[in-house]
């Protein structure tokens, strides 16, 4: 177990870091854990929430109301929870679902209660957003007339809204930052980093996502991989089908989808042993391009999913998995019909590492593809410490009653109360002891700040061709440089951009004085 930090007073204490450029300290040598960032700092003296190269944001109280999807249907709500939301560990989940404030259809709703079609599932939590790199979104064009924007995505950051990421989010943030309100056309894994091209309006965004569905943009990628790669362009053609939606992991077999990618090495780096290739995707799937280095054995040299010997062994994942089903595996139709029909748990409890790896694959899965998925879910655990859990007595159902008998309006709905006001003080009774390290507010353990550099990966989109939007292309980021120093913040050769966003406003400005005076 981690050694905790003590609990702030009040989590308003964490500062939220929205500084300045020129306020955020860059060093210029090689940034590795524990390295000088000058003034006798090194990354672990940073007090937890005043790290400057993370983005922070407060918690916050979040009304979550969904309904039972298809793939739900005929599964207990604690399996479902953990296999589909995967922010928290099942310990957590667990104790949660026992303390009465999930609801099912406005029902207390327990682990073992089985989802059928039509409930609804209800939930306010208290939202932590995971910190994400403090490096700001960067605006490469903006055209008002043909009503789209060109940015370059930090990696770390996620498109959409999705799992425990909201307002750290893609679209949140150009609304935040910019005041620009967008719709997303195409998308990029959140650890990779990268051109996108956004819409300004719906319009705008159906017809842009069509020439992406479609395959008609053209993409280059560039990644930084293990080992020293082929000097000769090398193409990949393999298939590839995603076994396991709680870790998004993917693989090469016969029974998914077409892809295929083009590489061609741009440089080697001997000291560090890893080369930077250029890649151009001829196909759109999940992973593609970091699966597809894995087979060749030169997967992406901090790819936390793919390029671990913990995990894949010595060779890393090169030449696929073992597609040869476990004898002890049963199809995903027989896992799911084992639970249809009936509310009583099958176990007394639901085993994390095996008990569902069947159940949400397409496929039978060898024993090797079933030990790679227990030990990655094991490892994302491990780095979470839920374990704290434990020390924790819990009464979040004394608190939902509590919220009942306090309503000014007998209409008004738990939800409504919290999303008035999202940083109003907790609603949760304090339990009788919360250890060092736990949130005030909603006793749930406060992780440890992640390292940035464990927030992405070395793989960046560098250009897209459109047909109708012509190329547009980042600069190229400063790890995939000939000489690289070891920083991975900024560009290649000091590469600058101009002030998209400042031009804009002052384009914008002149057109509104030039309408008025009109008038």
């Amino acid at each position: 177990m981690s050694t905790s930090s003590p609990l702030p007073t009040r989590l308003d204490q964490l500062k939220i870091q929205n500084q300045d450029e020129t306020e955020i300290d860059r060093p210029s040598g090689t940034s590795t854990p524990g390295a000088d960032l000058g003034e006798g700092l090194t990354r672990s003296s940073y007090p937890k929430g005043m790290n400057p190269k993370l983005r922070y944001i407060k918690p916050y109280w979040w009304p979550y109301k969904t309904h039972v999807k298809q793939r739900w249907i005929g599964r207990q709500i604690l399996e479902v929870i953990t296999t589909e939301f995967r922010d928290r560990s099942m310990e957590y989940y667990r104790h949660a679902l026992d303390s009465g404030v999930t609801r099912v259809n406005g029902v207390t709703a327990r682990p073992d209660l089985v989802l059928r079609d039509g409930d609804r599932i209800d939930n306010t939590v208290h939202r932590h957003e995971p910190p994400i790199t403090n490096d700001p979104i960067l605006v490469l064009h903006i055209d008002r007339e043909k009503q789209f924007v060109v940015i370059s995505k930090p990696g770390s950051v996620p498109v959409h809204a999705t799992g425990r990421y909201f307002r750290h989010s893609v679209l949140e943030m150009m609304e935040l930052d910019y005041g620009i309100k967008c719709y997303s056309v195409n998308r990029l894994d959140r650890l990779t980093s990268g051109l996108m091209i956004l819409a300004l309006t719906g319009k705008a965004a159906s017809r842009l996502a069509t020439e992406f569905a479609e395959g008609k943009v053209q993409k280059e990628y560039v990644a930084r991989v293990k080992g020293k790669f082929p000097e000769e362009e090398v193409t990949v053609d393999q298939p590839l089908l995603t076994v396991d939606r709680q870790m998004g992991l993917v693989i090469i077999t016969p029974e998914g989808k077409d892809a295929v990618t083009i590489f061609k090495r741009i440089s080697y780096d001997a000291e560090r042993d890893q080369s930077v290739v250029r890649c151009r995707p001829q196909t759109g799937r999940t992973h593609q391009i970091r699966v597809h280095l894995q087979y060749l054995g030169h997967p992406i040299a901090n790819d936390p999913l793919y390029s671990t010997s913990e995990v894949w062994g010595q060779d890393l994942g090169k030449g696929g998995v073992d597609l040869t089903p476990a004898a002890a595996g049963t199809s995903r139709s027989a896992a799911l019909q084992a639970r249809v029909g009936s509310a009583a748990p099958l176990k007394k409890t639901v085993d994390r590492d095996h008990d569902d790896i069947d159940l949400t694959s397409p496929i039978l899965l060898s024993e090797q593809a079933r030990k790679i998925i227990s030990k990655l879910r094991r490892q994302k655990d491990e780095a979470e410490d839920w374990i704290k859990w434990k020390e924790v007595i819990f009464t979040a159902k004394q608190a939902q009653d509590e919220i009942e008998g306090t309503k000014s309006n007998p209409q008004q709905t738990n939800d409504d109360i919290k999303s008035t006001d999202p940083y109003a003080p907790s609603p949760l009774k304090a339990p009788a002891y919360l250890p060092p390290g736990f949130c005030a507010e909603c006793f749930v353990p406060l992780p440890d700040d992640p390292d940035p550099e464990t927030l992405f990966i070395y793989l960046h989109a560098l250009r897209y061709t459109t047909p109708d939007l012509g190329t547009w292309e980042t600069p190229l980021p400063r790890w995939a440089g000939e000489r690289w120093d070891g920083d991975w913040r900024g560009w290649c050769d000091g590469a600058e951009v101009r002030d998209v966003i400042g031009e804009d406003k002052e384009r914008q400005s002149r057109e509104g004085v030039k309408e008025g005076d009109s008038v």
